[in-house]
């Protein structure tokens, strides 16, 4: 009980205010977006929303979010050991606003039964729940999870062949079955074994037609833990078709993406995020920001960068950014990719300083998630008959 108490109050402690300029929420409400972003050191998946004057953050809370992809009909999260998939549903969503899903009175009685000691808090939860609900034009349900182990999920994407995974303690890339924790499909050349020993921080994946493209390592080494106690600056973007190493010797790389037929990515290390083209071997520095570049998106012309405040690292030789500002911040800023200015950010100023992942939930301002623990999915059901 004990227990409990600390962890109540830890839960009501934790700050997770931020600040935005004045046109973030008109923009997000313009493209009619939202944003999903992962913060693995507050464990929550923050959807950040927007009706048009205000921004609305709404935290969910995951044991250690990270990898993240969203899209019109699915979102998915990979977490400490599990990868969840939730599917989009705007008629159980309707449902539920209108009041139409309030038929409990047609249930057996058997199921309501069971229920009936805790129907006070039942329906205390449920009358939040759909007090929040009211607003939402997007409703994403819990489907599925895999328990894939503690492998240390980076970068996820949906592919032609399902879905990838950065496997980090493996240091490989993989898919995922039921009948396994994964199945491993890629690993880099100078990486000898699978073993659990995250030999060089594999750690981002960048998609092109359907298929992993890109990956960013932390080095090249084939030992335990070689990038933690290792030089910092032997970070690679590597072809996965090829296994060619088409950057080397950046600081802390992650995050990388394809746009436009270039191949973006951050070099964390640094704050900056640069743009490559395959054709020219050419790399340029799209931005500089003050922080910790993690986590890319685009979205009409628009890049979304994730930004972290520089922590205490385990890591033996600390980024350069450390001693680059005398503050680093914690948010989402929006570069516009014509002339690479700042168009605007959100910050978080309370106790979120992580920030892993970004994905923009389309068609939709103000999505909502309902996880199995809510009160709601009791008694809700989407279902397909197919009887002969």
């Amino acid at each position: 009980m004990e227990t409990e108490n600390k962890e109540e109050l830890k839960e009501i402690e934790f700050d997770f205010s931020s600040t935005s300029t004045d046109n973030f929420a008109k923009i997000l409400k313009a493209l009619n977006i939202s944003l999903a972003v992962t913060s693995y050191q507050s464990a929550r998946l923050i959807l950040i929303r927007s009706d048009g004057e205000n921004i609305d953050t709404n935290l969910k809370a995951f044991p250690r979010p990270m990898g993240i992809y969203a899209d019109e009909n699915h979102l998915t999260l990979g977490t400490f050991n599990q990868v969840l998939e939730f599917k989009r549903n705007d008629a159980i969503l309707k449902s539920i606003q209108n009041g139409s899903l309030d038929n409990t009175e047609n249930f057996s009685k058997k199921v309501l039964e069971k229920e009936k000691e805790q129907m006070q808090e039942l329906k205390e939860q449920r009358d939040k729940e759909i007090s929040e609900i009211k607003k939402a034009d997007a409703l994403y349900l819990h489907r599925a999870a895999l328990t894939t182990g503690m492998i240390n999920i980076h970068d996820i994407a949906w592919g032609d062949e399902g879905l990838w995974v950065v496997n980090s303690t493996f240091s490989c890339l993989c898919t995922l079955s039921p009948d396994s924790s994964f199945i491993a499909r890629w690993k880099p050349k100078f990486i000898s074994e699978l073993v659990p020993e995250d030999r060089c921080h594999l750690n981002g994946m960048a998609m092109l037609n359907g298929k992993p493209k890109y990956v960013t390592t932390f080095n090249m080494e084939d030992s335990r833990d070689s990038w933690s106690a290792g030089r910092i600056d032997y970070g690679t973007l590597i072809d996965v078709d090829t296994d060619e190493i088409l950057i080397e010797g950046m600081k802390m790389p992650h995050s990388p993406k394809v746009y436009k037929d270039e191949v973006y990515v951050c070099e964390s290390g640094l704050g900056v995020v640069w743009k490559y083209n395959p054709k020219t071997k050419e790399k340029t520095q799209v931005v500089k920001l003050q922080g910790f570049t993690r986590g890319l998106y685009f979205y009409g012309g628009v890049m979304f960068v994730g930004l972290s405040q520089v922590r205490a690292s385990e890591i033996k030789n600390p980024s350069p950014i450390t001693t680059m500002y005398d503050e680093t911040y914690a948010g989402v800023w929006m570069i516009n990719l014509e002339d690479n200015s700042e168009i605007g950010h959100i910050q978080f100023d309370g106790d979120v300083d992580q920030i892993y992942d970004i994905a923009i939930i389309p068609d939709a301002s103000m999505p909502e998630i309902l996880n199995v623990n809510s009160s709601l999915t009791r008694h809700i059901f989407d279902f397909t008959e197919d009887i002969k």
